[in-house]
């Protein structure tokens, strides 16, 4: 096996059309990461909506604003 080693302080900002597959992947990416992420203008749809919920079930503090 080939150990992956992670980067230390990642700052990037990554652009991508709205769409809840990609919504939900950054909210689980976003809930990984250590320290804080914000997504700006996600596709906000009952998909993510339910995502957002399952990951405040698993203890992730999740803050809703109008376009983040």
């Amino acid at each position: 096996m080939i150990a992956i080693e992670t980067a230390k302080d990642v700052h990037a900002t990554i652009e991508c059309p709205a769409s809840k597959s990609y919504t939900n992947r950054a909210l689980i990416i976003a809930a990984l990461a250590d320290g804080e992420a914000r997504l700006e203008n996600p596709l906000f749809s009952a998909d993510t909506h339910y995502m957002k919920e399952a990951l405040r079930e698993f203890g992730v503090d999740v803050v809703q604003e109008e376009d983040a």
